[in-house]
């Protein structure tokens, strides 16, 4: 699909959702209790990181994905997930990480979720089969989380959801500035570009 194609996708599913919304009202809050993070790239203190979390309305801990990540934390160039992927160079490995983790979940071979290396083929696979979250929307514990850091339709990094604590969410993602680290951004941060579900 194009990226046109794409917002048009993404425009009628915003209608939607807005409609769904003026008729029912949605709260979610679920979060998984992780050590450390960073700010949006900067770091930020496990003390302060663990205080936010304790704001907590529900707790998740059974989601695979997630631990799977959590395992991966401090890794630096992605050597293990560029060439489980079949490259013999390192490559950007956001989608990478990603991709390996849920194959170690088992949800490739399930076909839960998308093997990519394109971060736009990942996008694009979610928005197909309807397991997409629009930016708005309060994402879970377990999606991925599609970045656009220009703003310009495009999809330019991926990583895993790891909680939502009131008006933030937390991520762990590989590939950034060549780790793998944890991080949180505003819901509403215009980066975000949207959220892909992965249906167990």
């Amino acid at each position: 699909m194009t990226d046109e194609e794409i917002r048009r996708v993404l425009r009628k599913k915003r209608k939607q959702k807005l409609l769904k919304r003026r008729l029912i009202a949605i709260a979610i809050a679920a979060v998984i209790a992780v050590g450390g993070g960073f700010l949006t790239g900067k770091a930020i203190g496990n003390k302060t990181y663990t205080d936010e979390l304790k704001k907590v309305v529900s707790v998740v801990q059974d989601k695979p994905i997630v631990k799977v990540a959590m395992g991966q934390l401090g890794n630096k160039g992605g050597e293990p997930f560029w060439s489980w992927y079949g490259f013999k160079n390192r490559e950007e490995w956001c989608a990478l990480f990603v991709s390996w983790c849920e194959d170690q979940c088992g949800y490739l071979e399930k076909e839960l979720a998308p093997k990519f290396a394109i971060v736009s083929d990942g996008a694009d696979w979610f928005v197909l089969r309807d397991q997409w979250r629009l930016v708005g929307d309060t994402p879970e514990p377990g999606d991925l989380i599609f970045f656009d850091w220009d703003q310009d339709g495009g999809r330019d990094h991926v990583g895993i959801v790891t909680a939502v604590v009131d008006d933030k969410v937390f991520t762990i993602e590989g590939n950034s500035s060549d780790l793998c680290r944890q991080k949180r951004y505003s819901l509403d941060d215009p980066i975000i570009y949207g959220y892909g579900m992965i249906k167990e």
